[in-house]
């Protein structure tokens, strides 16, 4: 496994096992990015959106989708749009396993849960 893709899973991990373990750092688009998978597993696994606000999340969402796609680009000259594809597809199977580890334990209404749902109508509310 490449180095960036251990980089994007341990932020992606850290931050689904504890929301504030990224709070002190700046985060870049490619972490903004992972905060709206975690936010959109969280939300279809618990509070299933309504349709205006998953169109609106999906909109913002593929705004974020772009920019760290030419992130990564940067990040890894000369990988395809395809392979960042399949990079963000494992770290997002990875998020979801952890999430889905966090909501076997403590259900919906774990608190870090909770934080992702916030989130996700955060997200869904941005106007870009």
């Amino acid at each position: 496994m490449n180095k960036l893709l251990i980089k994007f899973f341990i932020a992606l991990l850290a931050f689904a096992v504890s929301p504030f373990a990224v709070a002190e750092q700046k985060l870049d688009i490619v972490q903004i990015m992972g905060q709206f998978v975690q936010g959109e597993y969280a939300a279809r696994k618990c509070s299933k959106p309504d349709e205006k606000t998953l169109a609106k999340f999906n909109s913002n969402f593929s705004a974020v989708i772009i920019r760290a796609t030419e992130e990564m680009q940067k990040r890894k000259p000369g990988a395809t749009v395809e392979q960042i594809t399949d990079l963000f597809g494992k770290a997002s199977a990875a998020v979801a396993k952890q999430i889905d580890d966090v909501l076997q334990t403590g259900g919906c209404n774990d608190p870090r849960i909770q934080d992702l749902l916030k989130r996700f109508e955060i997200q869904a509310n941005l106007n870009f």
